[in-house]
């Protein structure tokens, strides 16, 4: 069988009957029932699982910090006209709090600011092919069937132009907190504040355009990202059925999550409802995403951030097996990599060859 053309009509299938896949939405639920047909003489087991998500959370993270920046800065020149210590603290409150939202959400990873966005119900779709024996080990494939909506700010604009909007951003806080405080000790001149005011304002127009950074009337494909993740796991599996193929000791999954691109959300809640299970054997998650060429083909070894860290003998499993069947890939380590490359690679999506 030709599994290449498998995955592609799969993925024609699922970007024509079911649009605008964002997380929580139906359209997931149809796409990953269509999938879960394909694959129904494939596997020994498909469950799904329900989970409450908020899908505007994390991405819409990027606008609100801005918001917040933006109101920050109008309560720091309300505090330089009205000469009153009130608005600085109003100021410095909002700054602190854009901070702690970045930080969680971002570098650390973990849902904070969901109960501020409504309330849908996601689902992940979990594919068992049994071993021959009792297993010992567990390899889960995990794709996402959600896609992002669209970003016209990294879409439109030169990449230059981001950053500078991004390192705004970052550089508001460093500039509120510092005048804030500053200004609180009461011995700046009037002057100096006037001056300090004119610096928030520029400084905050340069990070505007970050509230028009989410475009939430439309959803993207996701052709390349994730559903060619979620195909290249359905057809491995598939071809092991089609040649009868199974493991002595060692069952092989297909994870099919929701919620993705608001980060991570599906991934978090599988983990939590099964972590006596996924305790239970020595397992292993590889996660294929954007699959594109083989010139392309990464590794990679840790996440964007340093709190990231994915498993270094199975990264080793996957460079000897790519060794092994000619292909060579690279390991990509990411967060090993200077801070602004960090950034740009972030930004483009465009994995760079080490």
């Amino acid at each position: 069988m030709d599994y290449i053309k498998y995955i592609t009509d799969g993925i024609e299938s699922i970007c024509k009957n079911h649009k605008r896949r964002s997380a929580g939405c139906e359209t997931i639920k149809t796409a990953q029932a269509e999938m879960s047909e394909a694959m129904k003489d494939c596997v020994d087991e498909i469950r799904t699982q329900q989970f409450e998500v908020h899908p505007h959370a994390f991405i819409g993270s990027i606008p609100l910090d801005a918001f917040l920046n933006l109101i920050a800065c109008a309560f720091f020149v309300t505090g330089v006209h009205s000469g009153k210590s009130w608005p600085y603290i109003v100021s410095l409150a909002l700054t602190i709090s854009s901070m702690i939202i970045i930080v969680v959400e971002y570098i650390l990873f973990m849902p904070f600011t969901d109960r501020l966005y409504p309330k849908k119900t996601g689902q992940n779709t979990y594919m068992i092919r049994k071993a021959k024996n009792t297993p010992k080990r567990r390899i889960i494939l995990c794709g996402h069937s959600d896609a992002a909506w669209e970003m016209p700010v990294l879409k439109h604009f030169p990449y230059v132009l981001i950053i500078t909007c991004i390192g705004s951003a970052f550089l508001y806080w460093l500039v509120n907190f510092l005048f804030c405080n500053l200004a609180l000790a009461d011995f700046l001149s009037a002057k100096t504040l006037h001056v300090f005011a004119v610096i928030e304002i520029v400084n905050a127009i340069l990070f505007t355009p970050l509230l028009f950074f989410v475009d939430w009337r439309t959803v993207v494909d996701g052709a390349n990202d994730n559903l060619t993740g979620c195909y290249l796991a359905m057809s491995i599996l598939k071809e092991m059925a089609d040649n009868d193929m199974r493991y002595d000791d060692t069952e092989v999954c297909c994870l099919i999550t929701d919620a993705e691109e608001c980060g991570l959300r599906g991934a978090l809640a599988f983990a939590d409802e099964n972590v006596e299970e996924l305790l239970s054997l020595n397992t292993v998650v590889i996660a294929p995403d954007t699959i594109h060429s083989v010139e392309e083909l990464r590794i990679f070894s840790r996440g964007i951030n340093y709190t990231e860290s994915n498993s270094e003998e199975v990264c080793n499993l996957l460079y000897f097996a790519s060794m092994k069947n000619g292909l060579g890939l690279k390991q990509l380590r990411y967060a090993e990599l200077p801070l602004p490359l960090r950034i740009i690679i972030t930004l483009s999506m465009t994995p760079i060859p080490i």
